[in-house]
């Protein structure tokens, strides 16, 4: 039975517009499910008709869409030097009586602890944030929110995350001139976490850092993420401002 989903979305900045067609057979590198895309933008809002056999997780559907799409408007971003961002909002499936609005949590991470008081985190934060050293910590919480962002490449961004606090506390410790290895021991005694934890993490970010194509369920992304937040709560709690 051949299953119809439609996605919805917008191209992004909406001021910059844009209108195409087109479709694409694509293969779910880790299901290996055999699915065809019918693409239509039209002003830049988005309509994604996914026909499959298969009973797609729906963030995994929406990650796969995400990426085929993002994969075309960087096509675009190369050819006249537009650079074109995308929202995937919404999910449809009649069959299977589907109709979801996606958030922008992730619900790993969102829901691993208690609610917060987020101006008084974010004033602790920012005096942490500030000076030479405040830099890494800007790259980390950006490849942090690339992580959440970007599905297939989620090891990447959180290893590239690490490799950051790694740089942070070699220049906290006055270690910025010795080997990696010597900082990375200081790091992981700092984020009291053990080498396999990092290895972990760096295993899963190889692929893509050597330019491979490799897939990821959501179940795989979500022990990333949460191992990466871990180490990296850890290491800030050492941190002072």
């Amino acid at each position: 039975m051949t299953l119809q989903y439609l996605l919805q979305g917008v191209v992004l900045p909406e001021r910059a517009q844009l209108s195409l067609g087109f479709s694409l057979g694509f293969s779910q590198t880790t299901s290996h499910a055999d699915s065809e895309a019918h693409i239509s933008i039209i002003l830049n809002q988005i309509a994604v008709t996914v026909e499959s056999s298969h009973e797609w997780d729906i963030f995994d559907l929406r990650n796969v869409v995400l990426n085929l799409v993002r994969g075309q408007l960087d096509a675009i971003g190369y050819l006249i030097g537009h650079a074109y961002d995308l929202e995937i909002t919404r999910v449809i499936n009649l069959e299977r009586s589907i109709d979801y609005v996606f958030g922008i949590d992730m619900p790993c991470i969102s829901c691993r602890g208690q609610p917060i008081d987020l101006a008084a985190s974010l004033i602790e934060l920012r005096g942490k944030l500030t000076g030479f050293r405040g830099i890494f910590l800007h790259r980390c919480f950006a490849d942090l929110v690339s992580a959440m962002k970007n599905a297939e490449d989620t090891g990447f961004y959180c290893y590239r995350a690490l490799e950051s606090l790694r740089h942070h506390c070699a220049a906290a410790h006055d270690l910025s001139n010795n080997s990696k290895k010597a900082q990375w021991e200081k790091f992981r005694q700092v984020a009291s976490t053990d080498r396999e934890s990092i290895e972990h993490i760096k295993a899963a970010a190889d692929p893509a850092r050597h330019g491979e194509a490799v897939g990821i369920t959501g179940e795989r992304r979500a022990k990333l993420l949460t191992a990466t937040w871990n180490i990296v709560d850890s290491y800030l709690a050492q941190v002072v401002g």
